[in-house]
């Protein structure tokens, strides 16, 4: 072997060498992060945004793997168990689904009802209420309206007087609708104009009011409480009639 064909066996050595000190340097990175990393485990993620108190569907939720020591506590990890759940607030893609995230929607839970009613678009709503809000319903009838029976004043039995109202404390929105053209009718003070179906989420009770105020009120409104008040109104603050303080 001439010394030209031992220089080059040489580097052919020293290059079979330096692959294989490579390959143990990557192996060894690779178990070293393993090793701080841990195990993987899969998680419920979201795969779209998710508005407020829509029920998740199958296409809604993935299962993304994860390193066990950076999975969220308390993490989903069976999708199955998170379908047909709503969430009482609106959330992005990507969010891990993690225990207490999702509940069954108000509206079939036991003793409640969804209930949706039309709301004047200027007056009721005015683009401020959306799905997972808190509002009081406020109806305001005329002298002489439902509590004034036939409406006719005697010695006896005085005109009642028109008062504003607060029908409904604390109800649940569900959903807003699209603002729709409506027709002549009296039904919630709602004359031609625009109005917005608004679904609610109310005990049994509640929802009778809210038919009832729909019904025979001059006029509907919703009064957008802020986040976490849930307080109720005392009792002398409920009604509002002429004199009123």
């Amino acid at each position: 072997m001439n010394p030209r064909q031992r220089r080059g066996a040489l580097l052919v050595v020293v290059a079979l060498v330096g692959a294989v000190a490579v390959f143990a340097s990557v192996l060894s990175f690779v178990s070293s992060v393993s090793a701080k990393v841990g195990p993987l485990v899969g998680v419920v993620a979201l795969s779209h945004d998710v508005p407020a108190f829509t029920a998740l569907t199958p296409a809604d939720v993935t299962v993304v793997d994860v390193p066990r020591q950076w999975a969220p506590a308390g993490a989903v990890l069976d999708a199955a168990s998170v379908v047909g759940l709503v969430s009482p607030s609106a959330l992005p893609a990507g969010t891990y689904a993690q225990t207490g995230m999702f509940e069954t929607s108000p509206g079939v839970a036991d003793g409640y009802r969804e209930v949706a009613i039309l709301v004047d678009a200027e007056t009721g709503v005015a683009g401020k209420v959306s799905a997972g809000d808190r509002v009081d319903v406020i109806a305001t009838t005329a002298a002489d309206g439902p509590s004034g029976g036939t409406g006719t004043a005697t010695a006896d039995a005085p005109a009642a007087p028109a008062t504003a109202q607060v029908w409904v404390q604390d109800a649940l929105v569900l959903n807003v609708g699209v603002v729709q053209d409506v027709q002549a009718d009296t039904t919630g003070g709602l004359t031609e104009g625009k109005a917005v179906p608004v679904t609610f989420a109310l005990p049994v009770a509640d929802a009778l009011r809210l038919a009832y105020a729909e019904s025979f009120a001059v006029k509907v409104r919703l009064a957008l409480r802020g986040g976490g008040d849930d307080a109720p109104i005392a009792t002398d603050q409920q009604v509002f009639t002429e004199g009123s303080r």
